[in-house]
């Protein structure tokens, strides 16, 4: 599989988990404790909304504060559809060797969207298990993500944007080791 239908198979799995939200969820708690179901709604809509200008080569001055605001608008299937659309027009025209100017540092396309398939494949379990809904990750999916994040786990948190890695039993299924790497309790329940 390559990095764009990695990204485009994980987008997939969160628009699934998305099509789920009522209006009555976005004040429910989720596994990112900041982080209330609309915050973080708000956070994968606007990752997701980089996308298209990302991957085309836009630098994070000329894109600016486009996506400020609330993009969830009066309805967040539409928007959600919206924003995956041009993402995925995007990547279907992108070259995976060309340069993603992140905020952090200049990447291929294909690392950017590697990073982005693993954003929106965890959050779509922090969503799922938010509001209720069972999210069983693509094996193949999970494999690839876990196999990329591995060698970087133990600095990931480090960076102040991913929990410290929890310790699993080496025979736990996938879903709960690639959890793990990201500070995700498999068995986390709303208090």
């Amino acid at each position: 599989m390559d990095d764009k239908e990695l990204f485009k198979r994980a987008m997939a799995q969160a628009t699934q988990v998305i099509a789920k939200v009522a209006p009555a969820d976005f004040k429910l708690p989720t596994p990112d404790t900041e982080w209330n179901v609309r915050r973080l709604i708000k956070h994968m809509l606007y990752e997701l909304s980089w996308t298209a200008d990302i991957v085309h080569g836009a630098t994070m001055a000329e894109v600016g504060d486009k996506y400020d605001g609330n993009l969830i608008g009066e309805s967040l299937p539409a928007a959600w559809q919206a924003a995956a659309n041009a993402a995925e027009q995007a990547i279907d025209r992108c070259d995976l060797n060309s340069i993603a100017h992140l905020s952090y540092a200049d990447r291929t396309v294909a690392e950017y969207l590697k990073e982005a398939a693993s954003d929106q494949l965890i959050h779509s379990w922090d969503l799922g298990v938010a509001i209720g809904q069972k999210v069983k990750f693509d094996p193949d999916i999970a494999q690839l993500i876990y196999d990329d994040t591995l060698p970087g786990a133990p600095t990931m948190s480090a960076t102040g944007l991913f929990a410290p890695v929890l310790k699993v039993a080496e025979n736990a299924p996938l879903q709960t080791k690639l959890l793990a790497l990201y500070g995700r309790d498999s068995g986390w329940q709303p208090v």
